[in-house]
């Protein structure tokens, strides 16, 4: 059968001479951007990479109900069999929670009341260094998926609480195998179980390493050191005791006096200040070359210079201050009857503060005129000489007169 061509547009469709246009072509431009973005979205093999809520400053507020449980999480290995963890999040905002009662079941749709504020500062450690306040990677330093995150996190919380002893956690009975936790090398979930991430990536390759080994023991290792901290401390020392006095005498000056901080850069700029609680009137802080100074925000070190004249019986000791804030973390427990206790940190400013007192024990130099030993001994034992022979020189010549 012969085919008709034929060039009138009124025998087209509407929608045929539309996509003939340059609307078309930028209507084809759009979708390919709309496409990308999309595409942009999402994670391999489907895992979103949307962002996660942040808790607000304030935190989680007085109380809040707890939202449905996530997709199951599964850490396999030798010797782990698909150990499930799952995702937990408030039911009103997403935000992300983590279980502190291993042993205890969630519970959805249940309100959870604000208790005690979290004084554990390991347990703090550990969840501002997990997931969404930090990120886990792998070894190529690509950041894993939500899923693994949530496993990782969630994991290592469990994993501390169980070495420190917390109640709740103990046993190795519950849904969890707390121990085989050890041995996963590879983590899956409900949604995609063609994915498997090891610590080589999520493509695919395989890893000797076991994310307890590279991931979570050197984050529980830390958290249990007796001095962690999540948010930083400031401390004051002095190189020593001594006092010495101004080449005029009209001041003592203490020898320098050191400030330390830890965590630098979550110290809040302009926050850091050295105050004289207390000390004989006239008392300065001065630099190495006698300066006074006055604004202390930005010093590591500094002496202190005090008036001779002012100082009394009754106060020899300057008390000095040094405090600063913190952008750190806080948390607080929250619990309801037979439910997991839950929690999540959140950012805020935490101040700290330290002392330090120096006594005022000024001492003059003075010459050391005292004799070593073997000077004593030389000096007795030329007395003893010398009075022998005045002895025999008295005896011998009464004698020398009588011949």
């Amino acid at each position: 059968m012969e085919k008709i061509y034929t060039n009138d547009k009124k025998d087209k469709s509407f929608f045929q001479q539309i996509f003939k246009t340059q609307l078309s072509k930028k209507l084809s431009v759009a979708m390919v951007l709309v496409s990308f973005f999309s595409f942009m979205m999402m994670g391999i093999n489907g895992v979103s990479y949307a962002a996660v809520p942040e808790i607000p400053t304030s935190g989680l507020g007085d109380s809040f109900t707890t939202g449905p449980a996530g997709e199951r999480i599964f850490g396999s290995g030798v010797g782990a069999n698909n150990i499930t963890i799952l995702g937990y999040t408030t039911k009103e905002n997403g935000y992300p929670i983590y279980c502190l009662e291993r042993n205890v079941n969630y519970k959805s749709d249940t309100v959870m009341q604000k208790k005690e504020k979290i004084t554990d500062q390991g347990l703090l450690y550990i969840m501002a260094n997990v997931y969404p306040n930090k990120s886990f990677t792998d070894d190529n330093g690509k950041v894993f998926p939500e899923q693994v995150q949530t496993w990782l996190s969630q994991a290592t919380i469990w994993r501390y609480l169980y070495e420190t002893n917390a109640d709740g956690n103990q046993g190795n009975d519950a849904s969890v195998d707390i121990e085989a936790i050890k041995n996963v090398t590879s983590i899956s979930w409900e949604s995609d179980m063609t994915t498997k991430c090891t610590m080589a990536g999520c493509d695919g390759q395989t890893s000797g390493k076991t994310f307890y080994e590279a991931r979570i023991a050197p984050l529980v290792a830390n958290a249990r050191k007796s001095n962690v901290t999540t948010n930083g401390t400031i401390t004051l020392s002095i190189t020593n005791e001594e006092i010495n006095i101004t080449s005029d005498e009209k001041y003592y000056q203490t020898s320098k006096v050191m400030i330390g901080t830890t965590n630098g850069s979550n110290l809040v700029d302009g926050s850091k200040k050295v105050e004289i609680v207390s000390a004989p009137k006239g008392t300065i802080l001065v630099d190495q070359n006698g300066n006074e100074i006055k604004d202390t925000s930005n010093i590591s070190e500094f002496y202190v210079k005090i008036p001779v004249s002012a100082v009394t019986e009754d106060n020899k000791v300057v008390k000095l201050s040094a405090s600063g804030t913190y952008r750190g973390y806080d948390g607080y427990y929250y619990k309801a009857e037979g439910a997991q206790t839950v929690s999540s940190v959140y950012t805020t400013d935490i101040p700290t503060t330290t002392g330090l007192e120096i006594p005022i024990n000024y001492t003059p130099d003075t010459p050391d005129t005292g004799m070593n030993l073997a000077q004593s001994i030389y000096f007795i034992g030329l007395v003893v000489l010398l009075c022998g022979v005045g002895i025999i020189y008295a005896n011998v010549k009464p004698k020398a007169q009588q011949q």
